[in-house]
């Protein structure tokens, strides 16, 4: 499949950004098609002497943009969304983006006859446990603005595949962490929030009482599973679930990152409120995908936590100038 085009929505993203390398390395052609609200040019920064690479600023919702990047491609990677927590401050863009923006990428998609259309989904459409552990089988409740759309999403694209004949799978990835993780605003996440707390020895703050859950992944390992997907035929007319199979506690990521600093917990970890559509409990089954592509996440939580504290510290910021972006109730 090397030298096909591939084109990749959000292409600039957390994700995005961890898959392209992985494909110029083994040298597809890349499209990027990333209006750079999420994405940062910073994380393309080391894909420069790529000859492959060809970068597009431009929003999904924009039908003629969509179908100029998409013309004579023979793959689709379908990253591109607004967050969740954005969600709740604005849910018609968020639902404008992901579901139409989603419609124009299926329907560019159908009409240059693409042998792949790979959505990434999120273990969010699930919502909170059922049961545990969440096979592709459980129930999709979705608790948030932006997992009611995630799960609009995945059904036009399994409906696309079913009324159209586009070949499609969609991956539904757990909870992602890691390198070129958000910490910023309304983008930011539980685990670099957490981390630039920590560097201005700030309280790390839980809302609830921590004991929610998540199925961590580190973001390297998706990126894998993301390329995997795309190069196995046998992957296909499928959604699939890509996730550690581990439970880990909010509290307990809070004393871990504690814990790499050199803080105590007692002093430095702070309890409030409850967040609006807080998933509660999180632990996914990742059998099929390892049976049909033999493949399981490496990077243990410990692990991932260090090298995503290696890289903050990397950054040409100092510790405050990380606090000023980060906002702490990131959905009000």
């Amino acid at each position: 499949m090397s030298k096909k085009k591939i084109v990749v929505t959000g292409g600039a993203g957390f994700l995005g950004s961890r898959t392209v390398k992985l494909l110029l390395e083994r040298e597809y052609e890349v499209t990027i098609l990333d209006d750079f609200s999420n994405g940062k040019r910073s994380h393309l920064s080391d894909l420069n002497d790529f000859s492959g690479l060809k970068i597009v600023e431009g929003d999904i919702t924009d039908k003629e943009i969509v179908d100029k990047v998409m013309r004579d491609c023979q793959i689709v990677i379908h990253f591109a969304v607004l967050g969740l927590r954005q969600s709740i401050k604005e849910p018609i863009r968020v639902n404008d983006v992901i579901i139409n923006g989603t419609l124009n990428c299926l329907s560019s998609a159908l009409r240059n006859n693409v042998e792949l259309f790979l959505n990434c989904s999120s273990s969010e459409v699930f919502g909170t446990a059922n049961y545990v552990p969440m096979d592709e089988a459980h129930p999709l409740n979705p608790e948030t603005p932006y997992a009611a759309a995630k799960v609009a999403q995945d059904k036009y694209v399994f409906s696309y595949g079913r009324t159209f004949n586009l070949p499609w799978v969609t991956m539904r990835p757990f909870n992602m962490y890691g390198p070129n993780s958000h910490w910023q605003g309304f983008r930011g996440e539980l685990i670099p929030k957490m981390i630039v707390r920590a560097m201005n020895k700030k309280p790390l703050v839980i809302f609830g009482d921590g004991n929610q859950t998540r199925d961590f992944i580190y973001v390297d390992d998706i990126a894998e599973a993301v390329v995997t997907l795309l190069e196995n035929p046998k992957a296909r007319k499928m959604e699939i679930n890509f996730c550690s199979g581990h439970e880990t506690t909010i509290k307990s990521i809070a004393e871990l990152i504690c814990e790499n600093f050199s803080l105590d917990k007692s002093k430095y970890i702070k309890y409030e409120q409850q967040r609006p559509g807080d998933v509660q409990r999180h632990l996914g089954d990742n059998t099929k995908f390892k049976q049909i592509l033999g493949q399981s996440p490496k990077v243990s939580i410990e692990s991932g936590i260090e090298s995503t504290v290696k890289w903050f510290k990397s950054l040409p910021f100092t510790p405050e100038e990380l606090l000023k972006g980060e906002t702490l109730k990131n959905w009000e």
